[in-house]
């Protein structure tokens, strides 16, 4: 009997055309597919593989035998209804959220009955100001088992970290913008280091097909803020972080972002929006950010960073060792106890 069950969301049609085929899953769950698995491959890590079983709600209405599992974790936005819980017998039911929708995704499920399965929800990060009718948990970030960071901190190049003072750039970015340039803190935060900061070393900038300049013309972002890529590879990108003294990590969808953790490893000092509200399975140590507040200065944030870096290069090496604690080298591990523990805390009744 399985311990965890985990029926995947529904939405983008998971449940149809070729998805249907259990072979078209066991890949997705091998090669990294959906970054809707992190679940799965979470509990994989840390309790076996054969305590884990990946599953589609269909599946659910098809079963000759009942499901028997202690924790049946479903993915929401989900058709699932009473229907599809007739076979199932189970300790616990959790919900988990997988979107950086800005508290639970229910969409079209039938809320008021899953409701009455559970009180708990998982999603990628939890905001104190939340007032909603579930428990919410912490889940797994985003990142699949061929984890490019793990990869790149192994070998000698990902694992040499220069003193911030040696470094000949004082900030990197690399991101392709999202919504509207005058929403778009992406944008807008390089923008005010490429005209307000011309002293300042930079490395990176946007990126995107050509569609992406076509929506933000240079009236709006100047030409010097893109690097007229489409892409750059995390091999590329990581090498620039270990070459800047600052990385940017301000937010996309959601107020969490890997970057954060990148930046981190690469032993750069670490300039975010305020992350005070949120909550996050592994913790974002302090010592090596600086947080800017709405209405304050990039800029200014950028400079103290970059003087409590060189004043203080202690910061980034406790900033490291707190990491560790929660993540081997990026990734997730039975050797790091806490993120298990926090995980299960979030599951408690």
């Amino acid at each position: 009997m399985p311990k965890f069950t985990v029926v995947i969301s529904d939405r983008s049609e998971h449940d149809a055309g070729c998805r249907k085929n259990r072979v078209y899953w066991w890949l997705a769950s091998k090669i990294g597919g959906y970054g809707e698995l992190c679940l799965y491959w979470f509990l994989r890590e840390y309790f076996g593989a054969g305590s884990v079983q990946l599953i589609r709600p269909s599946e659910l209405l098809d079963r000759v035998t009942p499901l028997v599992t202690d924790y049946l974790m479903v993915g929401v936005p989900t058709r699932l209804n009473q229907q599809h819980m007739l076979g199932v017998k189970c300790t616990r039911v959790i919900l988990y959220d997988s979107s950086d929708h800005h508290g639970i995704n229910f969409l079209y499920s039938d809320e008021k009955f899953l409701l009455t399965l559970t009180d708990c929800c998982l999603k990628h990060y939890r905001d104190r100001r939340w007032q909603l009718p579930m428990r919410i948990g912490l889940l797994p970030v985003k990142r699949p088992p061929i984890n490019r960071l793990h990869r790149k901190l192994k070998t000698r190049a990902g694992s040499t970290v220069l003193q911030l003072s040696q470094r000949p750039y004082d900030v990197g970015f690399v991101a392709r913008p999202t919504g509207d340039v005058r929403e778009n803190i992406r944008c807008r935060w390089w923008i005010e280091l490429v005209e307000n900061a011309p002293e300042l070393r930079r490395w990176g900038g946007l990126v995107g097909r050509e569609k992406w300049r076509e929506e933000f013309p240079e009236a709006s972002v100047p030409d010097s803020c893109w690097m007229k890529r489409k892409k750059v590879r995390f091999s590329e990108y990581f090498d620039g972080l270990l070459q800047s003294k600052v990385a940017l990590a301000p937010a996309g969808y959601a107020p969490w972002t890997f970057r954060h953790y990148e930046a981190i490893y690469a032993g750069c000092m670490l300039v975010t929006e305020d992350l005070s509200p949120f909550e996050f399975l592994v913790p974002i140590p302090e010592q090596s950010r600086v947080q800017v507040g709405e209405g304050e200065s990039l800029t200014e944030g950028v400079r103290r960073a970059i003087q409590l870096g060189e004043g203080e290069p202690s910061r980034l090496l406790e900033a490291r060792e707190e990491l560790d604690r929660w993540m081997s080298l990026g990734r997730y591990s039975q050797r790091c106890s806490h993120t298990l523990e926090r995980f299960m805390e979030g599951l408690s009744e």
